[in-house]
């Protein structure tokens, strides 16, 4: 599994353009791990996953789910499927954490019970996204 905190940068941070920590080639290569892992339990396209840091939410089920598989595979769901926000704010850097608790906020409401776990994720990456394009990644 990756670790928790992981994760959160994977998934807040920005390239090119956008804010970005830097790297090591160690967490570049679990970076890979992971998203050959998720891509290759849901079969989704890479170019639905690239898509989303331009604003394009593709509506597919492959697209969805691989966003959940992120989340499972940092430890950050419990058996029941439920994602652990405090716990995702607890581990950012410091200099980074107002702006991905801001974030984390203003979405984490769209986790609803009446939706499955796939469509949550989507609809909290697809809101992170509306909140701080600049900020939010996919990898």
């Amino acid at each position: 599994m990756l670790p928790a905190l992981l994760v959160i940068l994977l998934i807040t941070f920005g390239h090119g353009e956008k804010d970005k920590p830097e790297l090591s080639e160690e967490i570049k290569e679990i970076i890979q791990h992971v998203h050959n892992e998720c891509v290759g339990k849901t079969g989704v396209a890479e170019e639905d996953i690239a898509n989303c840091e331009n604003g394009i939410f593709k509506e597919d089920v492959k697209l969805k789910c691989y966003m959940f598989c992120l989340l499972e595979e940092g430890s950050l769901v419990d058996d029941d499927g439920n994602v652990d926000y405090d716990m995702m704010v607890s581990l950012i850097p410091d200099k980074y954490t107002d702006r991905v608790e801001k974030m984390i906020n203003a979405c984490k409401g769209l986790d609803t019970p009446d939706k499955d776990k796939c469509q949550r994720a989507f609809d909290v990456h697809k809101c992170s996204y509306s909140q701080d394009p600049k900020f939010y990644f996919l990898f």
